[in-house]
C-alpha cells in the first residue's frame, strides 16, 4: 500500500515538473519569436518605392523615391528632382544592416519618450510595386560615454544607438548606430549635388565661352595641354582639371531666378567615355552673383556665390600660366 502511494506520489511529482518544463519553453518559445533581432529582411532590389514621413511638427517634409525599370525619382511637395543614387543605396543597406540589441519597451507608455510614436518618429515605408514590406518608426538617438579608464593611445570611441519602432508592434527596439543620419525627411538631402563626375584621365578638350568674347579652349595633344595653342603650365592644368573632375554643391536656389536667360559664362567638357557636359553661369543676385546649372543635372539650380563654385568652375586663361616674373 506504501509502495503504491509512493508511485502515485512520485508520478505527480514528474508530471508536474513536466508542465513546469513545458510551461517554460512556451514562455520562451512566444519570448524568441516577438524579440525581432532583423529590423527589416528584404531583398533590396525588390524595393521599388520609400516613403520618409516625418515627426508631427517638424521641420522635414515628406519625401518620395519611386523607381521605374532601374531608374529612381525623387519628389517632395509636388515637385520632382534626381536623386542620388548613392543616398538611396545607403537608405537601404543602413536599414538592411540595423540589427536589434535589446528591447526598450514593450508598450506605448515609452513611445513618446523614445519618439517613436505616430506623431514624434521619422516614418520609413518601403514598398514591392503596391505591397508594403517595411514600416518602421526611427526615433530618439542615444550616446553613451565608453566604458573604463581611457589612455591617451585609446581612441574615446562612445556608444551610438537608436530608438525603433515597427509600426505594427508595441515593442521598441534599441538598434547600433545612428540611423537618422540615413533617414532624414529633407529632400535636399536625397538631391543629386554632382554637377560633373569624370576622370581626370579622359577629358581632352574644355571650351570656355565668356561674356565679351573671352573665349579660349584647353585641349589635350599627346601628353601636353594647350590653351588656344600655347602650351600650358603642367602643375596649375593638373591642379584645376583634378578640381573640375569632380564638382560637386548642396546650395540648391530652386526659386532664384537669374537676371538675365543669356548665359554670361559658358563651359563644355569633352573627353573619351564620357558624355559631353555643358555648365552654365547666369547673372544673378548680389547674395548668390551667379545661377550655375549643368547639363548632368537638368532643371537644378545651385548657387555661383555659396562654396565658390563659380570661382572654382570659370577661372580666367590666365591662371594656367605661371605669373611673371618681375625686375628687381
Amino acid at each position: 500500500m506504501l509502495s503504491k502511494f509512493l508511485n502515485t506520489k512520485t508520478l505527480i511529482i514528474l508530471l508536474v515538473i513536466l508542465a513546469g518544463i513545458y510551461l517554460i519553453s512556451k514562455l520562451t518559445e512566444k519570448e524568441d519569436r516577438s524579440f525581432k533581432s532583423e529590423m527589416v529582411s528584404i531583398d533590396s532590389t525588390d524595393v521599388t518605392k520609400i516613403v520618409i514621413i516625418p515627426k508631427l511638427g517638424g521641420e522635414g517634409k515628406e519625401v518620395t523615391f519611386t523607381k521605374t525599370g532601374m531608374e529612381w525619382k525623387l519628389e517632395s511637395e509636388g515637385k520632382s528632382y534626381k536623386p542620388d543614387a548613392s543616398a538611396i543605396k545607403n537608405i537601404l543597406g543602413e536599414l538592411i544592416r540595423m540589427k536589434s540589441e535589446r528591447v526598450a519597451a514593450t508598450n506605448d507608455s515609452k513611445w513618446a519618450e523614445f519618439e517613436v510614436s505616430d506623431s514624434t518618429g521619422t516614418r520609413i515605408k518601403l514598398y514591392k510595386e503596391k505591397k508594403m514590406i517595411a514600416d518602421l518608426f526611427v526615433g530618439k538617438f542615444n550616446y553613451s560615454q565608453p566604458k573604463g579608464p581611457q589612455n591617451q593611445y585609446q581612441q574615446n570611441r562612445g556608444k551610438m544607438s537608436t530608438y525603433v519602432r515597427p509600426a505594427e508592434d508595441d515593442e521598441v527596439y534599441v538598434v547600433d548606430g545612428f540611423i537618422k543620419m540615413s533617414i532624414q525627411a529633407n529632400v535636399d538631402t536625397y538631391r543629386d549635388k554632382t554637377l560633373c563626375a569624370v576622370q581626370k584621365e579622359d577629358l581632352t578638350k574644355i571650351t570656355f565661352n565668356y561674356q565679351g568674347n573671352n573665349n579660349f579652349v584647353l585641349n589635350k595633344e599627346a601628353d601636353k595641354w594647350f590653351l588656344n595653342g600655347q602650351e600650358t603650365d603642367s602643375t596649375l592644368t593638373d591642379k584645376y582639371l583634378n578640381k573640375l573632375a569632380r564638382v560637386t554643391s548642396s546650395n540648391f536656389i530652386d526659386d532664384v531666378e537669374p537676371l538675365s536667360n543669356t548665359p554670361s559664362h559658358t563651359m563644355l567638357i569633352e573627353g573619351n567615355n564620357i558624355l559631353p557636359i555643358e555648365i552654365k553661369a547666369f547673372p544673378a543676385d548680389t547674395v548668390n552673383q551667379f545661377v550655375v546649372t549643368s547639363s548632368r543635372v537638368p532643371d537644378t539650380k545651385y548657387s555661383g556665390a555659396k562654396s565658390g563654385l563659380f570661382e572654382r568652375v570659370f577661372i580666367n586663361w590666365d591662371e594656367f600660366f605661371p605669373l611673371p616674373e618681375t625686375e628687381e
